[in-house]
């Protein structure tokens, strides 16, 4: 009957080394899942803080592409006769009536 007891004290002492093992790693499975849930709330924050940068960013280009066409509606159009006159000509006369210029051969 000793025999069996010290057999049966064997068997449990195994037992509470497994359970304290276990413990142990549900310990630090559970530390994991809390490192876990901060990095995804972190990542969280951050995700809303891009969504709204970008949203900021959107309003400005808007307002950017709305400023730039209200300059080109404002450009003369290549019919328009205020045009500026580049090249020291009067608006709609060909550039055949002009004189060519010399070239030097050499």
């Amino acid at each position: 009957m000793l025999n069996e007891l010290e057999q049966l004290a064997g068997k449990i002492t195994r037992v509470l080394r497994h359970a304290d093992a276990l413990a142990a790693e549900n310990q630090r499975l559970r530390a994991e899942v809390e490192r876990l849930q901060a990095d995804a709330e972190t990542a969280k924050t951050e995700r809303d803080a891009m969504i709204a940068d970008r949203s900021v960013l959107n309003a400005k280009i808007e307002e950017a592409q709305l400023r730039i066409q209200s300059i080109l509606d404002k450009l003369p159009t290549a019919t328009d006769a205020r045009q500026l006159d580049l090249l020291g000509q009067a608006a709609g006369t060909d550039d055949t009536t002009a004189a060519p210029a010399p070239h030097s051969e050499t």
